[in-house]
């Protein structure tokens, strides 16, 4: 009981500073804001089917997470906090499987806590949190998957069957295939340490079938009006990002090896040294085995993928938090101080650049209070060592919870208040709203913006020169439609429309660029220019 309300402490904690100001800043570009605008356009219209950015169909994944974002604005608005609320909801369910899968294999309720706690302190999952992707609830279903089949193979109960396919059908319906790479590398291990229940029966049919039905849905709905569409998504959206630079996203081999420890600190180099300490632990047909392969296997596999964004892996992370958490709770007091060293050095330094940044010239406004916020975390965590002589192991566990908490709220903090420097736009929104000018035609330079359409929540118009940003897929159009708000100014009909929009009051923003020679003609229409951050606007 008092491990359950602990743990009931903690979720109510992290909740509160995931929620905290989620929504004290606009959407950043360009992942968050193309999310949050997609979601934005299907709520409009209401249309669930077909994404749409910036008025051109984009099917570049399933719509899901587009999906649940339109719900979060018919209960919140639209608005940075419906965008990114279920965002948070997706981090504190991860919480919660982690601890019971945790619980699950090792059958403790301190390990199961302290893998949760771990968990959460990882940068990544915070970078998730505040960034809306398809990754935080690619990373929900994959655990979801997982802890049902592990309670499905220990318990034989029927119904944790259909859950773990179900899971991974709206795993599916997030991201794709990709949903397959964790669960599977963890069950083929996991499998031969736990013998099953039953034997194949009608059940794994019928369950299969369930994930089939559900998961095939969306793509057989638009095949069927499309035969292309199919081609499409299991060819460049799927085998061209793997083997293929088919969105500018190459990145080294050595990308997710080099920043994999990074995004994963402190508690990757405690994961260093707690497994070169009990390499004894890691036979072929064990627990431990099982979680490591989970996470070595597909960090190699994102690896050898021509596509990568370091939150592809955050899925991995889950299996990392569990194994740590064990192998943790099995080292001795003495070799504890070693961990203890890594965590309290790693937030140690992390605290004292939080209290000398307000006063270092960083281009980044960072309030002073930070600064003295800093100061009494500090203070806190030096009296938690204190007086916890009896609970050595738990000082960095709470050490990393404390420092989670500050820094989750902080970022927050520092975003709300850098939101032109961190490329999110909403004071420019802010402005034209204020200024009355929302209602006019908007007209974005060479550059793709959805966080521009999004704080107006309207559709505006993209003057592409050139920029491949604004190469867009309109191979699935079924009318011109799409042409009022993407206008070619590399031909002559693209020209003329332009001159025929800025024949009435419009306005025009540039980003991080200047008009050509070509187009002096264009800033002479307006009678104002007011330069913000990296934008400049003429009305």
């Amino acid at each position: 009981m008092r491990s359950k309300l602990t743990f009931n402490i903690f979720l109510i904690i992290a909740a509160i500073s995931l929620l905290i100001n989620v929504g004290s800043y606009g959407v950043i570009e360009s992942s968050d804001a193309r999310y949050a605008e997609i979601g934005r356009a299907m709520h409009a219209s209401g249309d669930f089917m077909h994404p749409n950015l910036l008025d051109v169909h984009h099917y570049h994944k399933p719509p899901f997470t587009y999906q649940i974002t339109a719900l979060g604005y018919k209960i919140f608005g639209t608005n940075a906090f419906g965008a990114r609320f279920f965002l948070q909801l997706a981090i504190l369910l991860q919480l919660v499987l982690v601890y019971r899968l945790s619980f699950l294999l090792f059958d403790n309720k301190k390990t199961a806590l302290w893998s949760a706690i771990i968990y959460f302190s990882f940068p990544l999952v915070l970078v998730s949190s505040r960034n809306l992707t398809t990754d935080a609830f690619l990373a929900t279903f994959a655990l979801l998957s997982i802890y049902s089949w592990v309670r499905y193979r220990k318990s034989g109960v029927i119904k944790w069957l259909y859950a773990f396919t179900i899971s991974l059908a709206l795993g599916f319906l997030t991201k794709g295939p990709v949903i397959f790479i964790v669960p599977v590398i963890f069950i083929l291990f996991y499998n031969r340490t736990e013998k099953a229940k039953h034997r194949f029966s009608f059940h794994h049919i019928a369950a299969w079938t369930f994930f089939l039905v559900i998961a095939a849905s969306w793509f057989v709905y638009l095949g069927y009006h499309n035969p292309a569409f199919l081609d499409y998504f299991l060819g460049k959206q799927t085998a061209d990002r793997f083997s293929k630079n088919a969105f500018g996203r190459t990145e080294p081999f050595w990308y997710f090896l080099a920043f994999a420890p990074l995004v994963g600190l402190p508690w990757f180099l405690a994961a260093v040294y707690l497994v070169k300490e009990q390499k004894q632990l890691f036979k072929t047909k064990t627990i431990h085995f099982a979680l490591f392969m989970a996470f070595v296997i597909p960090l190699v596999f994102f690896s050898i993928s021509s596509s990568k964004r370091i939150l592809y892996i955050l899925p991995l992370y889950s299996m990392l938090a569990v194994l740590i958490a064990d192998l943790f709770s099995k080292i001795t007091v003495e070799k504890t101080k070693i961990i203890n060293g890594i965590v309290l050095g790693f937030y140690g330094l992390l605290l004292l650049a939080f209290m000398v940044a307000p006063f270092v010239d960083t281009g980044m406004n960072i309030p002073y209070y930070l600064a003295i916020a800093s100061c009494l975390v500090a203070i806190f965590i030096f009296l938690l060592y204190t007086s916890l002589k009896d609970e050595v192991k738990f000082k960095p566990i709470i050490a990393s919870f404390v420092v989670t908490t500050f820094l989750l709220i902080s970022a927050t903090t520092i975003l709300a208040k850098n939101e032109l420097k961190v490329n999110a736009s909403k004071p420019v929104t802010d402005f034209l709203i204020e200024e009355d000018l929302a209602s006019r035609d908007i007209l974005v330079y060479n550059t793709r913006k959805p966080s521009i359409a999004f704080g107006l929540n309207k559709s505006i118009i993209s003057l592409y020169d050139g920029h491949h940003s604004l190469n867009r897929e309109t191979q699935f159009e079924t009318d011109a439609a799409w042409k009022k708000h993407l206008l070619n100014l590399k031909d002559a009909e693209g020209f003329e429309k332009l001159e025929q929009l800025v024949a009435k009051p419009t306005v025009l923003l540039l980003y991080k660029k200047q008009l050509p020679e070509k187009l002096n003609w264009l800033a002479e229409k307006y009678a104002h220019k007011k330069v913000m951050g990296k934008w400049v606007v003429y009305y």
